[in-house]
Formats: structure tokens, C-alpha cells, sequence
């Protein structure tokens, strides 16, 4: 085995709702199977950096939506584990790549577009030593100004609305894709239950984003998931020409100018999807919104597309030996690393197995519940409940469903659903006839256990005293 690259700068770039076969370079492609005919997104820097790094196509996320996802990446746990297992509810409880970084004596810091979800009320900002928000420039200055550092940069621009994300990336192209959406509709289009909302706008950007969302929810119900679908694909191509090209070149240019080097991590963290049961990612189990591309680039790594599936949970061990930042108990991830398939030493032979979950409310209980939080007041609770899981044994893949949402997207209706899928040799996947693998039950059972209700094992008064004894708070 080498021995790891003493890289001075590690950035991770998470791309959020990058789906893999957004990528071009990516040749197994679901999305023209279930969309035929749409124009395919220009993605030449993403192309580029696929090319000349090591490219995983096919990464099992083990969550659909932002916060649990990115808590995998980061910690190389299940949600089971590391705290954040539903769509908004929770803490990140498990040590991090930027708790590992920091150890180790290097900076840490995060720039990301969704403070909301990548913050602190989640607990991202945790050993961070440098938090910005929406400010690429900043961010890659105080990179620069750091000796050794590991961090992250977080785009939103791939997320609805597509390739825009507010009124300052967007531009004058935001306000007429709005007018375009608004043409398509009829004259009374009713307001949308639907104002989710990730970062912070102001009155005027929020005004622009619940118009562009009520074309959305109104699009959505008329079955136009084409439309909607190729408005995706146009905001990759938009969001990565006007903002993520120039920001990824003036880094790396500047860390070569600066004689430092660096490794690259970037990956998404969901895809979007439109289908029946899938409104863009976070109620859905569709396998182009779970299977995200990795991209790892930097000296040492071979160039190399890997096909064969790994999961989300391997990113962090394998970045940590890359990078020879020390871990002490390797036993803390759940995922395994792949520095050696990186470093060109070894193949992937055969597909990791993989587990996903989308735990989600209410929507209109978690708009109210966003609005008490932001007014500073106690939010209280937000239920959630097992929308679904999926499971991945070999090239089998099974999906049950608990709920669905009804009353244009608001509602949670109890619909229990289970299917089972067969990938073929360019991993499509195709709906299998007859009853459900109970090995396959069986490991979904055995996973939810860890997040059942702790039982009532409080000891005795006696005991709790000699705790208390000893400085234990009880």
C-alpha cells in the first residue's frame, strides 16, 4: 500500500441534488429511460474533473434528503448512529471528518448555501472553525490563508428553484424562468401548502421563490413530470456554467499558485426525481434520486471510473486515509474505505450492500414549526414518520413504502407498498414478480431496531445517589 499524500488542503464540494447520470461522463444513465427525448445538461467541468480523478457512479445515499445524507458523508455512519436519521429533527452526536481534521492539527471550515439544514440548530457547525454562508470568494480566500486545512463548500444551486437558488446567483435568468413557469398556468392556480425552505431570503427572494414553487406544486399535480424534469437538467448546466466553473478554477489555481496541494471530494447528496411517489428527492426511494456520483481528484489518485456500487458511508474512512489523518477506532464507521480502489491498487469486484431511509412530516406542520423557530420562539416537536426504506443485497434491490403524500404534497397518508428490483448489467433497474426476499425484510427489520424507542432502564434511587456522588448529574 502507499503511503498517504501529505495534502495540504482537503475540500470536500458536496453539489446538492446532483444526481449521478447528471454527469456526463457518467455512461449508465436512468433519467433518459424515464424521461426520453429531453436535452441532456452540458456538464464539461464536472466531465473534466470525472475524467482525470477517480469517479464512483454509482454511491447508495443512505437518506434523501440534505441533513442525513451529509451526516453520513461526514461521519461514515448510518443514520441509526450518527443522530440524524429524519428529514429535520435531531443532532449530529458522532464525531465528524472535521473533528478527525481537527485533531490533527488543521483548520476546518464551511461554506454552505442551506444554513438552515447545514448548521448549527442540526449540529454541522460543530469543529468548525470558520462558518460562511453563500460566500464563495470568502471561502476560497480562507482556504488560502490556512496552512493545512480540510473543509467543505456547499452549493444549493442544483436544488429547486434549478440552477438559480436566489436572486443573486440568478439574475435577471431567474425572474423570466418565473415568468415562463407562470405562462403554463391557468388563471386560478391556488396558493401552495409548500414553503420548505432551506436558507434564509429576503422578502423579495422569498416572494420570487414561493412563485416559482407554485408553478412547481401546480406543474407537479397536472402529471408535467417532463417539464419539471427538464427544468432540472437546464439547472445543472446554468448553475455549474455561471457559478461552480469559475469558483472550482480560481481554487485550484490558486492552490498551485500558492506551491500547496490539494484533494478534491465532491459528491451529491441526493438526486430529483418526478414520478407518482417522488416530488424532486425528500419523500422519494426512486433509484435515480439515491444513487450520487463521487468524484475524488488530486496527486496519487489513478484515473479510473468504478462502476460497481459502494456506499455514501464509505467516503469519510476512505478520504481520512487519503488524506493520513489518524482515526483512532476505525471501528467508528459503518462504511469501509476505498483509498486503495482510489490510489489504483486494487478493483471494486463486487456491489456493497446498502440501506436507505426518508423519515418526513407533515408538510404543514413543518412549515408552522420552521416559523416558530425562526421567530425565536420554542418550536416544540415535529413528528416524523417511516415515509420508507430501501435495501441492496448483490444486484437486488427491495423498497417498502409506509406512507404516501396526498392533498397536493401536504398530507401523510398510511399506504403500505413493497416491490422488488433486479439491476441488469448497466444497472437499470427492473420491477421483479412474486413475494418480497425475507432476507432482505429481514435486514431492514434488524436496522430499525437501533431506532426504536429506548425502553425504561433508570436504576435504582440507591444507585443514582452513588452517581450523583461521583459528579454525574442526576
Amino acid at each position: 500500500m502507499s503511503a498517504p499524500q501529505p495534502y495540504d488542503h482537503v475540500v470536500f464540494i458536496s453539489l446538492d441534488c446532483l444526481r449521478s447520470d447528471g454527469v456526463g461522463a457518467n455512461p449508465h444513465k436512468l433519467w433518459p429511460l424515464r424521461y426520453p427525448g429531453l436535452r441532456a445538461p452540458a456538464t464539461p467541468v464536472l466531465d473534466d474533473l470525472a475524467n482525470s480523478g477517480a469517479f464512483f457512479t454509482n454511491v447508495i445515499a443512505s437518506a434523501p434528503y440534505t441533513s442525513a445524507a451529509h451526516a453520513t458523508v461526514f461521519t461514515g455512519q448510518y443514520p441509526a448512529r450518527h443522530g440524524l436519521h429524519a428529514f429535520y429533527e435531531g443532532f449530529l452526536r458522532s464525531p465528524s471528518v472535521f473533528t478527525h481534521a481537527r485533531r490533527a492539527g488543521r483548520q476546518t471550515l464551511m461554506k454552505v448555501d442551506f444554513p438552515v439544514i447545514l448548521g448549527d440548530q442540526l449540529g454541522f457547525t460543530a469543529d468548525i472553525d470558520t462558518y460562511l454562508v453563500e460566500e464563495d470568494q470568502k471561502f476560497i480566500d480562507a482556504v488560502l490563508a490556512t496552512e493545512t486545512s480540510l473543509s467543505l463548500a456547499h452549493f444549493a444551486g442544483m436544488h429547486m428553484p434549478y440552477g438559480f437558488h436566489n436572486l443573486r446567483f440568478g439574475g435577471s435568468a431567474y425572474q423570466e424562468k418565473i415568468a415562463w413557469m407562470e405562462s403554463l398556468l391557468p388563471e386560478e392556480v391556488p396558493h401552495q401548502v409548500d414553503e420548505l425552505n432551506e436558507t434564509y431570503r429576503t422578502p423579495a427572494d422569498m416572494a420570487l421563490f414561493l412563485r416559482y414553487k407554485r408553478a412547481v406544486n401546480y406543474l407537479y399535480a397536472a402529471g408535467k413530470y417532463d417539464t419539471l424534469f427538464q427544468m432540472y437538467l437546464d439547472g445543472i448546466e446554468f448553475f455549474l456554467k455561471s457559478r461552480f466553473e469559475p469558483f472550482l478554477t480560481q481554487l485550484v489555481d490558486r492552490v498551485r499558485q500558492a506551491g500547496k496541494t490539494l484533494l478534491l471530494v465532491l459528491f451529491g447528496d441526493h438526486g430529483q426525481q418526478f414520478e407518482d411517489d417522488s416530488y424532486g428527492n425528500f419523500n422519494s426511494l426512486e433509484e435515480g434520486v439515491l444513487r450520487i456520483p463521487l468524484i475524488i481528484a488530486g496527486d496519487g489518485v489513478a484515473q479510473g471510473r468504478h462502476l460497481r456500487r459502494i456506499r455514501s458511508a464509505d467516503i469519510a474512512p476512505t478520504v481520512m486515509e487519503l488524506a493520513g489523518i489518524d482515526v483512532p477506532w476505525r471501528g467508528l464507521f459503518d462504511g469501509e474505505s476505498r483509498a486503495d480502489v482510489v490510489r489504483g491498487a486494487t478493483a471494486l469486484t463486487e456491489d456493497a450492500p446498502a440501506l436507505a431511509q426518508a423519515y418526513t412530516s407533515d408538510a404543514r406542520q413543518f412549515v408552522h414549526y420552521q416559523k416558530r423557530q425562526r421567530a425565536g420562539e420554542d418550536p416544540g416537536a415535529l413528528p416524523h414518520v417511516l415515509l420508507g426504506e430501501s435495501v441492496y443485497l448483490d444486484r437486488t434491490r427491495l423498497v417498502r413504502l409506509n406512507y404516501r403524500y396526498t392533498d397536493q404534497m401536504s398530507r401523510l397518508t398510511p399506504d403500505e407498498r413493497v416491490r422488488t428490483e433486479r439491476f441488469d448489467e448497466n444497472t437499470v433497474p427492473h420491477i421483479q414478480a412474486g413475494a418480497p426476499d425475507p432476507k432482505l425484510l429481514a435486514v431492514l427489520d434488524d436496522y430499525n431496531r437501533s431506532l426504536g424507542p429506548a425502553r425504561d432502564n433508570a436504576p435504582p434511587e440507591s444507585v443514582r445517589e452513588g452517581l450523583r456522588s461521583l459528579g454525574y448529574p442526576l
